[in-house]
Parts: structure tokens; sequence; C-alpha cells
């Protein structure tokens, strides 16, 4: 056992490091412009630091990874669809007071359908990764997610130029 958790535990140094060694020379080879990246540059970079964060959490071997990252990124394709008709939903929904009672009512109501098959969704996911880890990973999988968020979100709110690393203002009132 204690053989087991030393290999995971080199797996997951030796998928530190190739990430480093991999994305660092791609980072810096990057056109430099003006310090800002494009939404597309962003969701990348985003998505590189996710992977090696779930990676680390999940303390996959090299076997595991395998079968384990297509599955994900299926599930995190079948997700961006809901979310991105969650977003679009909830878009709709910040005109509520120029709807009809009937509009509203019903843009709730659809809101709550995308949020009830994100969850089936999940649930469906939550077998496959438990067919591939152990059930406790396979719910490891939404806890990283979730503490990846928070982190992320906790870097962007903290950092930036025009804040020199305080919080930023509170937005305003309306």
């Amino acid at each position: 056992m204690k053989t087991d958790y030393l290999n995971r535990l080199s797996m997951k140094a030796l998928f530190s490091l190739l990430f480093v060694l991999f994305i660092t020379p791609v980072v810096y080879s990057q056109p430099d412009n003006g310090g800002k990246k494009n939404k597309k540059e962003k969701r990348e970079w985003i998505k590189s630091q996710k992977v090696t964060y779930i990676s680390n959490e999940l303390v996959l071997t090299s076997e595991e990874a395998e079968v384990f990252w297509p599955i994900y990124n299926e599930y995190e394709q079948k997700a961006e669809v809901l979310r991105n008709r969650k977003r679009k939903t909830l878009r709709a929904l910040k005109k509520v007071d120029e709807m009809s009672n009937d509009e509203a009512y019903q843009k709730m109501e659809d809101l709550l359908v995308l949020e009830i098959e994100m969850a089936n969704l999940r649930s469906e996911y939550l077998s496959k990764f438990a067919d591939v880890l152990d059930k406790k990973r396979a719910t490891k999988v939404y806890i990283a997610e979730e503490k990846f968020k928070r982190e992320l979100i906790k870097k962007m709110y903290n950092k930036g130029p025009e804040n020199d690393g305080q919080n930023p203002p509170p937005p305003p009132r309306d």
C-alpha cells in the first residue's frame, strides 16, 4: 500500500514536471500584445491549469490518466453546452421587468430544467469516473473542480494592475 502511494506521489511529481517543461516554452513563445491575452488564449491557459490541478488532486497513474481524461473531456463538452444555455437564460432573465408574467415564469422554469440537466449529467459522469477511478477519487473530481474555480476567482479578484493586489471595490448597487 505504501509503495502504491509512493508510486502515485512520483506520478504526481512527474505530471507537474512535464507540465512545467511543456507549458513554459509555449507561454514564453506567445507574442506579447501589451500583456493582454485574447479570450481564447485565456481559456486555454485556464484549461491547462485546471487539468494540472485536477491531476494533482486525484493523483492519477499514467494508466488511469489515459482512460480518465477522454471521459472527463466528454463530460466537459456536455457541461459547457449546458453552461452556455444557462448563461443565455440568465441574460434573458435580466430583462424580467420587460417580460410578461408567462414569459418570465417560463424563463425561470427553463433555468430550473437546465440545473436539473446539469445535476443529471454530473450524476451520470460520477459513475463513469468511478468505473475508472475508485469512488472516493470520482467524488474528488467535482471537489477539485470547485476548489480550482474558487482559487481562480480568488486570484482574478485579488490581482490586477488597477488594484495592486487589493480587493476591488464592491460592484455598484442598483
